[in-house]
């Protein structure tokens, strides 16, 4: 059984940011979890509304920064190049 719910957006109050390590970093709360007796339960679960969100808060807040997006461009064609080897 997969989670009903599945969130759309990150508000202003479901993140912090924070420096961790010298790093810094957002911290989110744990609202996407696998639904108890689910295949996935207790793990968390990301749609692409909140990785994109995400993603955005990342750069807005400089977490990451543009050439970061490029590396994981890169990245992700490095995964797709593996699977179809």
């Amino acid at each position: 059984m997969a989670s009903t719910h599945l969130v759309q957006r990150i508000e202003d109050d479901d993140f912090a940011l924070d420096t961790i390590q010298g790093k810094r970093v957002l911290v989110t709360c744990p609202s996407i979890l696998g639904e108890k007796g689910s295949d996935w339960e207790g793990a968390a679960i990301f749609g692409r509304d909140y990785l994109v969100e995400l993603l955005a808060l990342g750069l807005a807040y400089r977490v990451l920064n543009f050439a970061d997006v490029k590396i994981a461009m890169l990245k992700a064609g490095e995964h797709v190049a593996t699977q179809r080897a």
